[in-house]
C-alpha cells in the first residue's frame, strides 16, 4: 500500500505526463510557487493545505479550483492582515453576496509567473519586449511592471497558432 506521499507524487507525475505542463507551471498556477514541484523532488513534505491546493487545481485545471490560484500568504514582511494568520481552531467562512459582474478583472502577471507561463527567461522577455516580438508590460510603481494576464494569453495564442499545424 503506496503511503499519500507518494499517492500525492504519483497524482502529479501523471498529470504532468497527461498535459505536458512544465512543473513550473504547475506550481505557479496552483499555489503561486514555481519552484514547488523541485522541493518535493528535494524532500520537502508539504502541508495539507499546499496539498489539497494543488490537487484542486489538477482535478479542474480550467476552473475554479476552490481558491487554489490565490496568491500564498507572506509571514514576516509587512503584508500581513488579520486573516493571515491561523488561530489553530477552523472558522466558519462567511460568503460575501453574489455581484453581477459586468467585466472580467483585469489580472496582472509578475514576471516569476510570466516566465513559468511561457518557459522563457528573464532576458529573453526583456530583449523581446524591447524588440517589440512581446507584450509590454505595465507600470506598477516606481521599480515594478506586470503583464495584463489577458494580453500574454493572446500572445501565447498567436505563437501556437504560428506553429506548422496551426495549433
Amino acid at each position: 500500500m503506496a503511503t499519500l506521499e507518494e499517492q500525492f507524487n504519483t497524482r502529479i507525475s501523471g498529470f504532468l505526463d497527461d498535459t505536458g505542463m512544465a512543473p513550473t507551471t504547475l506550481g505557479m498556477l496552483a499555489v503561486g510557487d514555481p519552484s514547488l514541484l523541485r522541493q518535493i523532488e528535494q524532500g520537502r513534505s508539504v502541508s495539507l493545505r499546499t496539498a489539497d491546493r494543488v490537487l484542486a487545481f489538477i482535478n479542474d485545471p480550467d476552473g475554479d479550483s476552490g481558491g487554489a490560484r490565490d496568491p500564498p500568504r507572506h509571514r514576516g514582511r509587512g503584508r500581513s492582515s488579520p486573516t493571515a494568520r491561523s488561530t489553530g481552531g477552523s472558522r466558519a467562512k462567511t460568503q460575501r453576496p453574489m455581484e453581477p459582474k459586468t467585466t472580467p478583472p483585469v489580472r496582472v502577471l509578475r514576471l516569476p509567473e510570466v516566465m513559468a507561463r511561457t518557459g522563457l527567461s528573464r532576458s529573453t522577455i526583456y530583449r523581446w519586449r524591447l524588440a517589440g516580438r512581446f507584450p509590454q508590460p505595465i507600470p506598477l510603481g516606481e521599480r515594478c511592471v506586470g503583464w495584463i494576464e489577458a494580453e500574454l494569453d493572446e500572445w501565447l495564442r498567436e505563437r501556437t497558432a504560428e506553429r506548422p499545424g496551426g495549433g
